[in-house]
């Protein structure tokens, strides 16, 4: 397996142009980028959703149909000892997300240093209720008010932006509906993170 370090991933700077959580914008291109350059074996610990993660992105990389790509990917994860499931606690990629979770967080945390990076954070920010209180974890005391203050900003917008929403809807106007993944990934992250 190619190790952390070798896989690409999206910076603090490119995932706060997104205007999503920037940690979960960066974890689930990581989170991708791991899966597409791990080559499934079979002592190779994963949880339910890698499992799948690893058997999707192998299709990406052939020619092959769907079913024979997740065939593939089965077939050697079966070849030597069957371990089976792990939890996430066991999960060799969970392993490696959870550690640049840690890694982007503290470096985000590091950002809000710059007084001028905390303001634009605070008027144009986003982070979403799982990564702001993991945030709060490496910056120092005075700067976790900050953090809550972009919270309650982007709950008030996505709110709005839902109301709004709801009322088109009543109207037969679908328009706009990216805004119900924007309010799941701000309730509860991104999905398999």
């Amino acid at each position: 397996m190619k190790t952390a370090a070798s896989v690409s991933a999206t910076t603090v700077s490119q995932a706060l142009t997104k205007g999503t959580c920037p940690i979960c914008e960066i974890l689930k291109d990581f989170q991708w980028t791991l899966s597409e350059s791990t080559r499934p074996q079979a002592d190779l610990l994963l949880c339910n959703f890698h499992v799948w993660a690893l058997a999707r992105s192998r299709g990406k990389l052939s020619r092959s149909t769907p079913g024979e790509t997740v065939t593939g990917v089965f077939l050697e994860l079966l070849k030597g000892p069957l371990i089976g499931k792990a939890n996430s606690a066991e999960c060799a990629l969970c392993h490696k997300v959870l550690a640049e979770e840690v890694a982007r967080l503290r470096e985000l945390a590091q950002r809000f240093q710059s007084p001028i990076f905390a303001q634009w954070m605070t008027t144009q920010g986003s982070l979403c209720l799982d990564h702001a209180p993991k945030l709060k974890e490496f910056v120092p005391l005075r700067l976790r008010p900050c953090i809550d203050k972009i919270v309650e900003r982007n709950r008030t917008e996505l709110e709005s932006e839902l109301q709004v929403f709801r009322e088109q809807l009543k109207h037969g106007v679908h328009q706009g509906g990216g805004i119900l993944g924007r309010v799941a990934e701000f309730l509860v992250g991104q999905r398999g993170l």
